[in-house]
């Protein structure tokens, strides 16, 4: 049965965005790079926390950021017609993506994406988690670019969680 996670999703956003703004972002010593993979870290159990315990699931957020759509996959859908994908034309998926080559306007029901991670375009300046960064699962308009990375706007997305999509997984 597929479920609607996207106010965990919302709820999680909110306090990575607390955390990160009220926390680390004000004191240049907490934004040294040992400490930024502390709040990574401390993202990821609190990722485990408020979604992955909610729906079952103990312990799957490893590799975070970006590897959370391996152990748990939640597939996110546009909300609207014409939501912008921003997709990376290299179909590599690692740490340096090239955003926005091309910039494509989605129907609904036209695309299926897997979530990867929120997404902020500075890691060192205030955030705000605008974006998703997901992974291209379906996309009538343009099929090729199926398998590539895009960002997509957190806001014009729902994301599910479907539990036989899990059990396919295992």
């Amino acid at each position: 049965m597929k479920e609607d996670c996207t106010e965990l999703f919302l709820r999680y956003r909110e306090i990575a965005r607390l955390v990160w703004n009220l926390g680390f972002w004000p004191d240049p010593e907490l934004r040294a790079v040992p400490c930024l993979f502390a709040y990574d870290e401390a993202m990821a159990r609190l990722f485990e926390g408020m979604v992955l315990l909610r729906l079952g699931y103990e312990d799957r957020a490893t590799s975070w950021p970006g590897g959370l759509g391996e152990p748990v996959k939640f597939t996110a859908t546009p909300r609207t017609a014409g939501t912008e994908l921003w997709v990376d034309p290299n179909p590599t998926v690692g740490p340096s993506h090239s955003w926005g080559d091309p910039i494509l306007r989605l129907g609904l029901g036209s695309a299926e994406f897997r979530f990867v991670s929120l997404f902020d375009w500075d890691k060192l300046a205030p955030r705000n988690y605008r974006w998703l960064q997901v992974l291209i699962e379906r996309l009538d308009e343009r099929p090729e670019f199926v398998g590539h990375s895009a960002l997509v706007e957190f806001d014009k997305c729902s994301i599910w969680f479907d539990e036989k999509d899990q059990r396919e997984m295992l």
